[in-house]
């Protein structure tokens, strides 16, 4: 512990590239606190400024205006080694002509570490990522995943006071990315490192993070734990690029939901209580088929996905839901395009959009 609660303070960074009227304005005055040893993700499309923070935070870019403190001491003007950061970036970088524990090796040697010290680090270091066993060979002779695991091997010897890893999951297939995003909790957890990861993927984001900044054209759009961003997204921004989610308006009255001609959801529904006209986003899985639902409408397409099935349904009013269901052994369908159905409703299935960027 370094005896500051945030390891990271970024205060009112905005971040222009170019000059005057051709200048592009990439991050717009983000403010956001980074604790202690927690494994933090910055999540959003491509151009939404993640990258660029990312690369602020370990001293490849400096800001335009704002202040970037590591242990509540300002980063600017320091140079990338001067800073206790490491980065982990998308081409792992490893050295050809290096063993891997000539790779792993070579920061700390670059640091002047002893011999002893820096034999017991790459011993240690190996041990965690599991490579042990391949300490003599080159990085040709590896898996990507394996590859992977150098790299983190290497950032993570110096002990740096925060790890920097740059959609550095995005170059292996499927399964590996999924078992990697354990192991990159694992090493978190048991180095105790502030970790902050950039990437596009919302499930990646889900799956490690101890808390996620969703970003958008450049601002902090809503920062909160995996659960918060899912279930209670402040805007329409979070909820689409969230999961999957249908957008549907409707007359609140209190906590129940008139939608016209498709009906109405009874007390409940709203996940708060509003009067007049209200933008609402639903999760699938809290929607449901029933034969007593309180909306009407017609499937308009089925999709199966293995594990659950997707019912696309237009409502009676013409909007557009979506409706999933786990698939489960020996489960008759439950509708076929075409079928006239009724939807029911978890209590506050439906979260109210307000439109406002969210805070950390």
């Amino acid at each position: 512990m370094n005896g500051h609660a945030y390891s990271i303070e970024i205060d009112q960074v905005s971040k222009r590239f170019g000059h005057g009227s051709e200048a592009t304005l990439a991050l717009d005055t983000v403010s956001l606190n980074i604790r202690t040893n927690e494994f933090f993700t910055l999540l959003g499309p491509s151009g939404c400024g993640k990258t660029t923070l990312l690369r602020m935070i370990a001293g490849f870019e400096e800001p335009t205006s704002g202040d970037i403190r590591l242990d509540g001491v300002s980063l600017t003007g320091k140079l990338p080694f001067q800073r206790p950061v490491n980065t982990v970036f998308q081409s792992y970088a490893l050295f050809p002509h290096l063993t891997v524990e000539e790779n792993v090796a070579f920061g700390l040697e670059m640091l002047g570490r002893d011999r002893a010290a820096v034999r017991e680090a790459v011993t240690r270091m190996l041990a965690l990522v599991k490579l042990s066993d391949y300490a003599r060979r080159r990085p040709h002779q590896l898996s990507g995943g394996q590859q992977q695991r150098v790299a983190l091997a290497r950032a993570l010897a110096p002990h740096p006071k925060v790890l920097l890893l740059d959609e550095s999951l995005s170059a292996l297939d499927l399964k590996l990315r999924k078992d990697m995003q354990v192991e990159l909790k694992r090493l978190q957890r048991e180095t105790g490192i502030t970790f902050v990861f950039v990437t596009h993927d919302q499930e990646e984001a889900l799956t490690m993070s101890d808390r996620i900044a969703v970003m958008g054209r450049g601002k902090l759009q809503q920062v909160g734990s995996p659960e918060e961003i899912y279930d209670r997204p402040v805007n329409r921004f979070v909820a689409d690029f969230i999961g999957e989610t249908s957008f549907l308006t409707a007359e609140a009255r209190g906590r129940t939901l008139e939608f016209g001609a498709a009906g109405r959801l009874a007390e409940g529904a709203l996940g708060t209580t509003a009067q007049g006209p209200v933008a609402l986003a639903a999760r699938p899985e809290r929607l449901r088929l029933s034969e007593d639902g309180g909306l009407t409408g017609i499937v308009s397409e089925v999709v199966y996905r293995g594990a659950d099935t997707l019912y696309l349904v237009t409502l009676a009013d013409g909007q557009n839901c979506r409706v999933r269901h786990t698939n489960r052994l020996g489960a008759r369908e439950r509708a076929v395009t075409g079928d006239r159905v009724r939807i029911a409703a978890e209590p506050g299935a439906f979260q109210l959009l307000t439109g406002e960027a969210g805070h950390a």
